[in-house]
């Protein structure tokens, strides 16, 4: 099974039950992702041992006693939605395997309560089952939250200079961040274009202090060559449209084209 990694733009969180817990605010996938394969024992990404909390909820979760490969050309801890990205393939993989014939969102409630209940995610799911941009009006489980789609086929190039712990985060204080979140998703509908989501974002990044010197001279030469760039949440890295210049910069350069479907067979 084959999920779409999940870029959040900006947001405004808010922690609790599960089912009451997520993020307003706006995400998009794109092409990268995770492919997950089920096996007989041990947890692997990309040939390698690890040991991912959120999945592992999700194994005793089905009563599964076996193993799970991934395989991504991401990196973990860098703002790419992996953990819910992982959790939602392989709670639908098990689906399968098991004959439980659960509806999609009845499984994406269950991998988003992983994600919760580990402090690694609250709304890269419902990102994940619908793909392309995705505003999220309600803090909620995916089948309960309110969305709306943008189908903006672009691509964006991505610059990775590190990770930053999700957990440190949403199990902080939250408030201030909740209150940016809710302005920057007001602004955004007051004129929503690709242009808009990257000012707000940008702006979103600045009032919250999440950006650093680092991030912040990243974005600046994007905005120097006339492109539009902003800060990966949550992750020091920096996405961006028109931003080749990135490549010029340390870290990890790619590109990738949004994906306006967030699940894929295979």
């Amino acid at each position: 099974m084959f999920v779409s990694s999940s870029v959040t733009c900006f947001f405004a969180p808010k922690t609790g039950k599960p089912e009451r817990s997520g993020s307003l605010g706006i995400s998009f996938t794109i092409e990268k992702g995770v492919l997950v394969r089920l096996k007989d024992e041990g947890i692997t990404f990309n040939g390698r041992d690890v040991e991912l909390p959120t999945l592992e909820y999700v194994l005793e979760r089905f009563n599964y006693e076996g193993g799970v490969e991934i395989r991504s050309d991401l990196p973990l801890g860098c703002g790419f939605g992996l953990s819910g990205a992982i959790a939602l393939a392989t709670s639908l993989e098990l689906n399968d395997l098991l004959g439980l014939n659960m509806p999609l969102f009845k499984v994406a409630d269950i991998a988003h309560e992983a994600e919760v209940l580990n402090g690694t995610g609250l709304g890269d799911v419902t990102t994940q089952c619908y793909g392309g941009f995705v505003v999220r009006f309600s803090t909620s489980k995916p089948s309960a939250c309110k969305v709306d789609r943008f189908l903006w086929e672009v691509e964006v190039d991505f610059l990775v200079m590190g990770g930053i712990k999700t957990e440190d985060i949403v199990r902080g204080n939250v408030k201030e961040i909740y209150e940016i979140g809710r302005k920057c998703l007001k602004e955004f509908l007051r004129k929503p274009s690709l242009e808009n989501l990257f000012r707000v974002s940008k702006d979103f990044s600045l009032k919250t202090g999440l950006a650093d010197d680092e991030v912040i001279d990243a974005i600046e030469a994007v905005e120097s060559c006339g492109g539009l760039a902003s800060m990966i949440m949550l992750g020091r890295g920096v996405f961006a449209y028109g931003g080749e210049v990135l490549k010029e910069l340390r870290g990890r350069y790619f590109k990738s084209k949004v994906s306006l479907c967030g699940i894929r067979k295979t």
